[in-house]
C-alpha cells in the first residue's frame, strides 16, 4: 500500500510538469552512444504524460561474409539498464519485459549489401529490416535511419514505430488504472556512433 501511495504522489508530480516533459525534444546528447523508448500513459485520467527510458550500455557490431560484400548490424542493451528516472517503474521494466527470457533486448539486421550500405551512407538515409528479440518473442520490423557525418564518426539516428501488443508485451495499469493508464504507443529510438560499432571501420574503408 505504502508504494501505492508514493506512486500517486509521483504521478501528482507529473502531471504538475506535463507541459515540461512534451517541451523536451532531446532524448540524447549530441555525441552519446545510446538506445531509448517512449511512450505514453494517462494519469488520473486528466492527462498524457510523456515517458522516456534510456540506455547507453549498449553493444553494437557488424558482422562481415567471408568475401566483405555483406555486412550484418547487431545492436543489443540490457533489459535491466533502461533508465526512465522513475524507479518505481524501472524496476517493473525486468518483469513486464520477461528479462528471464530475454536479457538483452537485441536487434538483427538482415543481410545488406555493400552498396546498399555505401548508397545509405550518400544519401543520409535508409531503411533498416531485421528481427527484434524482446520479451521472449522474436519480431520482424523496419528501422527508419539517417546517417549524419562528423569529424571522426558518422552518427546512426533511427526510429522504429510500434506498440506494446505488436511485441506481445502487456504494460499493467498502476493501481487498478485509477493511478495511472498506460497507451499502446511505443516507439523505439537508435543513436549511435559509427566509432562505436564493431566492424563498422570496414565500410570506411570501402569507400
Amino acid at each position: 500500500m505504502n508504494r501505492v501511495i508514493k506512486t500517486f504522489i509521483i504521478n501528482i508530480l507529473l502531471i504538475l510538469s506535463a507541459q515540461t516533459l512534451f517541451a523536451e525534444e532531446h532524448v540524447f546528447a549530441p555525441d552519446e552512444h545510446c538506445l531509448a523508448y517512449k511512450t505514453e500513459k494517462s494519469v488520473l485520467f486528466v492527462a498524457d504524460v510523456e515517458v522516456i527510458g534510456k540506455s547507453c550500455e549498449v553493444t553494437a557490431k557488424m558482422n562481415w561474409n567471408h568475401s566483405g560484400e555483406k555486412a550484418q548490424v547487431k545492436v543489443s542493451v540490457p533489459v535491466i539498464s533502461l533508465d526512465s528516472n522513475n524507479a518505481f517503474r524501472d524496476e517493473d521494466i525486468p518483469e513486464i519485459l520477461r528479462v528471464d527470457q530475454t536479457y538483452d533486448i537485441r536487434f538483427i539486421s538482415d543481410w545488406l549489401e555493400i552498396e546498399v550500405l555505401k548508397k545509405m551512407l550518400q544519401e543520409k538515409k535508409g531503411e533498416v529490416s531485421g528481427i527484434l528479440e524482446v520479451a521472449g518473442g522474436k519480431f520482424p520490423v523496419k528501422f527508419m535511419m539517417t546517417f549524419t557525418s562528423k569529424p571522426e564518426y558518422y552518427l546512426v539516428t533511427g526510429h522504429l514505430n510500434t506498440t506494446f501488443t505488436a511485441l506481445n508485451v502487456d504494460v499493467p495499469d498502476v493501481a487498478w488504472g485509477l493511478v495511472a493508464q498506460p497507451k499502446e504507443f511505443l516507439e523505439l529510438l537508435v543513436h549511435l556512433r559509427s566509432d562505436k560499432i564493431s566492424g563498422a571501420e570496414r565500410l570506411a574503408i570501402q569507400q
